[in-house]
């Protein structure tokens, strides 16, 4: 038998996870923006940055892999 599980059950027991993980973890999500920050970002053209503003909520915040996604899902429609 391994020698991190139960005698009894065979299984292995849960661990909480430490400081050092957590923080990790929470390190790794991106942060959000609103809609009128990505007027100021250099991570955009102009181009971009006019269709995010028609796209994006008002209310709501975005990181920038989802503000990159709205505008790929945008380019991708079929022009009526």
């Amino acid at each position: 038998m391994a020698e991190n599980q139960d005698t009894e059950t065979g299984a292995t027991p849960v661990v909480a996870p430490t400081k050092k993980e957590t923080a990790a973890s929470s390190a790794s999500v991106e942060p959000r923006f609103a809609k009128e920050q990505f007027q100021d970002s250099k991570q955009f053209t102009q181009i971009e940055k006019d269709t995010l503003s028609v796209l994006l909520e008002d209310e709501q915040d975005y990181t920038i892999s989802e503000a990159r996604r709205v505008l790929a899902e945008w380019l991708k429609k079929e022009v009526k």
